[in-house]
């Protein structure tokens, strides 16, 4: 039997790092057992807010409603953010139907990432987790026919992205989705024609994706779904490029693993390194282990093992993880708030280095370079299109100090 000490003792003192609230959380998801001075020692109001903000009511609230040590107060706040997250679910739900509906309609094909669908696949009902939107992948020649059906409907941008022919060409190129809003319906929804920006980078071939996913009937209408495979590489790679900083993406993991064949890892590792993208599932698989007490295959904790790469990336998600209040927090410019942003800046580009190799540091660089704010601001003509590059360094820092000025206010 392989000991589990090649996936613990490398994160031990960043585990030891997290807050008793987090701690706390976690415990609870995992149905583990909590001393009294645990308890003591926690701040409930933080509790609950961390709940919130690592969007865990969906699961948690069924394993711990019958929990006779949580404080009364406490498990009714947590009764009623449940509540609410189920009708949220069920509206996103509802949408969701209504716009694949729609779409087959008018000869569109989707395929919905994440949110309610992946609910209703692993836990049989659609409100065991929490969204904030839809995300709908489409093929790109039949982007612009779904975006004008939801124009239709009463979506609009979140915020203008493009404005001229070049800006829209590199727009497409280098970015993988429209985030639209239906202001009455109070519900995003993003179309995308990638599931990654770095899709170039990271191996996730559209014409395989389509031909690979299946077909689940709801209320009589047929909904595309990924293949277990790529479903499960997407959420890991998702997860990583958002740096795990909300617990519920792993989670996410936990519940795949725990659902599928105890082959289902090994296999999924097998082609996660034949797509470039095997570090994103080794961090995956250590964090959900070494947090969710998910048992490994031998064979992918000697893995783990041999790559420093994927402890040193999971020390990172562990600190994002640790500070996510003040992650989304927007607080007045100060030395502090400079060196903290400074850090995660520094943290980023490492995690990119960590997770491939320096074509993945370019390309997180390029993105500086590229960004629909800038041309809000400023831009030039499409005939001179390149000395929008030029003016982007200009322009981001016009922006960094702007987000400031507006927490200020």
């Amino acid at each position: 039997m392989t000991s589990l000490a090649p996936l613990f003792s490398p994160l031990q003192a960043s585990l030891d790092n997290l807050s008793a609230e987090l701690k706390l959380l976690i415990k609870c998801q995992t149905n583990e057992p909590v001393e009294a001075e645990e308890l003591n020692a926690t701040n409930w109001p933080l509790f609950l807010q961390l709940v919130k903000s690592h969007r865990m009511i969906g699961g948690l609230y069924p394993i711990i409603y019958e929990n006779e040590w949580l404080p009364v107060e406490v498990k009714e706040r947590l009764k009623t953010i449940y509540n609410q997250n189920k009708l949220r679910m069920l509206t996103l739900t509802a949408e969701l139907l209504h716009i694949s509906k729609a779409f087959q309609k008018n000869g569109i094909n989707s395929i919905p990432l994440k949110g309610p669908m992946l609910s209703y696949v692993y836990n049989g009902d659609f409100m065991q987790r929490v969204c904030h939107d839809i995300d709908l992948l489409l093929e790109p020649a039949q982007i612009e026919k779904a975006y004008s059906i939801l124009y239709d409907e009463g979506y609009r941008m979140m915020e203008e992205v493009y404005a001229t022919p070049k800006q829209k060409e590199v727009y497409l190129a280098n970015f993988h989705h429209y985030c639209l809003y239906h202001e009455t319906k109070d519900i995003i929804v993003e179309l995308h024609w990638r599931l990654l920006a770095t899709q170039n980078i990271l191996s996730f071939p559209n014409a395989e994706l389509w031909k690979n996913a299946w077909v689940e009937k709801i209320s009589g209408i047929n909904i595309r779904l990924l293949s277990k495979y790529d479903n499960f590489l997407y959420l890991c790679v998702h997860g990583g490029q958002h740096q795990w900083k909300r617990l519920f993406w792993l989670n996410d993991i936990a519940v795949v693993i725990q659902k599928e064949e105890p082959r289902f890892i090994t296999e999924a590792y097998d082609l996660s390194k034949q797509r470039g993208i095997g570090n994103y599932v080794l961090q995956a698989l250590q964090l959900a282990s070494v947090l969710y007490k998910i048992i490994l295959p031998a064979s992918i904790i000697e893995e783990i093992a041999r790559k420093d790469s994927v402890s040193h990336l999971s020390k990172i998600a562990l600190v994002h993880m640790n500070a996510l209040l003040s992650l989304d927090k927007q607080e007045p410019f100060s030395l502090k708030t400079l060196r903290e942003k400074v850090s995660r800046f520094w943290l980023h580009y490492t995690s990119s280095y960590y997770y491939g190799d320096l074509k993945n540091v370019v390309y997180e660089a390029k993105a500086y370079f590229i960004n629909p704010a800038y041309w809000s601001v400023f831009a030039f003509p499409d005939k001179v299109f390149l000395l929008n590059y030029v003016a982007a360094p200009f322009l981001w820092g016009y922006h960094f100090f702007q987000k400031f000025k507006k927490s200020d206010l």
